[in-house]
């Protein structure tokens, strides 16, 4: 449903107003509107036109918000190759070639894939994946990453201390991107993977004072009503020891916890 753009630029009489119904494109109540030609070749001449609807406005919206979007698509994947990021195996991990090796390991498969099935920018989540190494806390975040980037969104997956690493180049005068930028990228992505969060070195010297643990704080805090996955090998009482009580807090600010323990499927061959 259109209004007629030509109608606008046409001196016209006043209209009286037919009937109203609901635009099936833009959900708008409009107005379906009578009148006639007031002045011009046309004068005189009866016309009938649609007031209010919005489809063109929305479809302008949306051209835009994809345009910015691959915009920063293309600014992400400059700023971060995630070929150098991700370890090789990793790059290989779907949901459909991880392999559960217990009850608890499936429910946590089931509850990422739902995660990612119900997957929506406007109802944010977080996960945090908890538990012993080889379990497939990495394998499971990076498949969701995959997932969801097939489903057009996008997303990052990022080693906590390879991501300060990253930071910390962007101090090189000859760094290409800024911090930032790089602190930008990582706030707008739909889906944020910060895997091994607490094997990060910290200033043993200073407890709730440091770099590491003031730019931990910058990228969860930045990430609020975004979606975040957490993955970690620590307790809940290491992980609020080494990444400080602040920051542990605004961790788990709507964060559902998914315990993985079991053997180490990296080494079941042995």
């Amino acid at each position: 449903m259109k209004e007629t753009s030509s109608l606008l630029k046409t001196k016209i009489a006043p209209m009286k107003v037919l009937r109203q119904i609901k635009c099936s494109g833009c959900g708008e109540i409009v107005n379906e509107v009578e009148g006639t030609v007031a002045l011009g070749p046309e004068a005189g001449k009866l016309f009938r036109a649609f007031k209010g609807c919005r489809c063109e406005e929305k479809r302008l919206a949306e051209e835009s918000r994809k345009v910015q979007s691959a915009m920063l698509e293309r600014k992400t994947k400059a700023i971060f190759n995630q070929n150098s990021l991700v370890n090789r195996s990793l790059q290989r991990a779907t949901f459909e070639n991880y392999e559960p090796t217990n009850k608890q390991l499936l429910d946590a498969k089931e509850t990422v894939e739902e995660f990612v099935k119900e997957f929506k920018s406007s109802n944010p989540e977080n996960l945090l994946l908890a538990g012993s190494y080889g379990t497939g806390k990495s394998h499971l975040s990076y498949a969701a990453v995959r997932a969801l980037l097939d489903k057009g969104y996008s997303g990052l997956f990022l080693s906590v201390p390879k991501l300060l690493t990253k930071i910390k180049d962007t101090y090189n005068s000859h760094s290409e991107f800024s911090e930032a930028e790089l602190l930008e990228a990582v706030e707008k992505v739909d889906l944020l993977v910060l895997d091994d969060i607490g094997t990060e070195y910290t200033n043993a010297k200073s407890k709730n004072d440091n770099w590491t643990q003031t730019k931990l704080f910058e990228v969860m805090d930045s990430r609020a009503g975004k979606h975040t996955i957490f993955t970690t090998n620590l307790s809940s009482d290491d992980l609020s020891k080494k990444v400080n009580e602040r920051n542990f807090s605004r961790m788990m600010d709507g964060t559902t916890v998914l315990k993985m323990t079991g053997n180490d499927y990296r080494r079941k061959s042995f």
